[in-house]
């Protein structure tokens, strides 16, 4: 009876350890943003960049719908992809555009 008394104890302190060693590990999640994430946001950024000087430069009534909603589309897909980069807890601030 003793002996099973030790050997409960020695499992309880692992256990106990390997509760505490969860508590304060990163899972892979909270280590590295989500790398998807990171290059969606960075390809939107781009699109909208490219999106403003094309509104910039063209001159046909008709083109200028069209970069008008174009311009539009991008932005909204930018702001999105902001929005869930700032749930994730991704640092945003090199992604700001004015």
């Amino acid at each position: 009876m003793h002996s099973n008394v030790q050997k409960k104890r020695k499992t309880g302190w692992r256990g106990f350890w390997a509760g505490v060693a969860e508590i304060f590990s990163l899972s892979n999640d909270q280590q590295q943003p989500n790398p998807d994430l990171l290059q969606n946001l960075e390809m939107a950024c781009r699109e909208w960049k490219y999106a403003k000087l094309y509104f910039n430069c063209v001159n046909d009534p008709d083109l200028i719908d069209h970069a008008v909603f174009y311009m539009g589309a991008t932005e909204k897909k930018y702001t999105y992809l902001l929005k869930q980069a700032r749930e994730e807890g991704i640092n945003i601030e090199g992604y700001r555009l004015g």
